[in-house]
């Protein structure tokens, strides 16, 4: 996801996705120049792509590429003298109510403003639902935004009065190390990016190969407990001490993990860190890779890599 929250873009980052034939998805979306134009249907057409993406889970728009069966074909420059940064904000705001958070990252093809693409971040939108310049709300599915269903628009509302947590990384480090054995220190950490505070709340870890390695908690606490799984996992939960506000980060969890020395290269090389947050509202799932330092997300990405890493 780090193409998604840069703080700038530059040419370079736009050739790197034609190259990787980075495919659309429900993230990410290419539009040639043609899309920018004065008339009211493109307009419209405008704002009914940024006002999906905030309604969905936000993502990139990146306007001045053209796209072939959802990937990045080429490089179609936008007159940056005729569609300026200025005009393209003015459109996005016409989305009611209007969207915090909206960037636009003007790149300039060898500094010729002539030359341009225009790369517009959108956020999730705690403010959601947003309506588009035709008066429809929509939503982002797959490579396209179509038009959201009555319980849909209600649903979103609800953003506004229930929280929306998120899994914000996992810490896993050495803590110690000997002749015999080696110790890491194992925690994640949970931000409330919705507009309610948010009481009961669990996170769940799933640790894989558990059969090289003992597991500790770090604080006594009775609310925390651990299952034993089938294939050798072990499934660590880790229970809301504390509400979380708007906008707060809390660190949760808190586990010793101890390796024996001659194990460790094995278990730290597929070790898969499954995590899944259980809260009111809604539920998220993240897997961290240590040996990579890769996060996974998707349900059927996270198995298959537990599958690579199984022994």
């Amino acid at each position: 996801m780090d193409f998604y929250n840069q703080d700038n873009y530059s040419f370079s980052d736009i050739k790197n996705l034609i190259k990787n034939e980075v495919e659309e998805s429900i993230h990410l979306d290419y539009k040639e120049a043609r899309a920018l134009g004065k008339d009211d249907p493109k307009k419209a057409e405008i704002t009914k792509d940024v006002s999906a993406f905030a309604n969905s889970d936000g993502g990139v728009i990146v306007y001045g590429v053209a796209e072939e069966n959802h990937k990045p074909k080429e490089i179609t420059p936008i007159d940056g003298k005729t569609f300026t940064k200025e005009w393209l904000e003015n459109i996005i705001q016409q989305i009611q109510p209007r969207i915090d958070g909206v960037k636009i990252f003007p790149i300039r093809i060898d500094g010729n403003i002539e030359k341009s693409v225009y790369v517009v971040q959108i956020p999730r939108s705690a403010n959601a639902p947003h309506m588009a310049k035709n008066h429809c709300y929509y939503k982002r599915i797959n490579f396209q935004s179509v038009p959201m269903e009555d319980y849909e628009v209600k649903d979103v509302y609800n953003r506004v009065t229930t929280p929306n947590l998120i899994i914000d990384g996992c810490t896993f480090y050495k803590e110690s190390e000997d002749a015999h054995k080696v110790i890491y220190s194992l925690s994640a950490a949970v931000l409330n990016q919705g507009n309610r505070a948010c009481e009961s709340y669990k996170l769940n870890f799933y640790i894989n190969n558990v059969q090289y390695c003992n597991i500790s908690h770090q604080t006594v606490d009775i609310r925390d407990h651990y299952t034993v799984m089938e294939a050798n996992r072990i499934k660590l939960s880790s229970f809301s001490k504390e509400p979380i506000f708007p906008n707060e980060l809390l660190d949760i969890g808190r586990y010793q993990i101890t390796v024996e020395k001659r194990y460790n290269e094995v278990f730290h090389e597929n070790l898969v860190i499954h995590m899944i947050l259980f809260y009111v509202g809604g539920k998220k799932e993240l897997a961290f890779i240590p040996s990579t330092k890769d996060f996974v997300e998707g349900e059927e990405k996270i198995i298959k890599e537990l599958k690579k890493r199984m022994l």
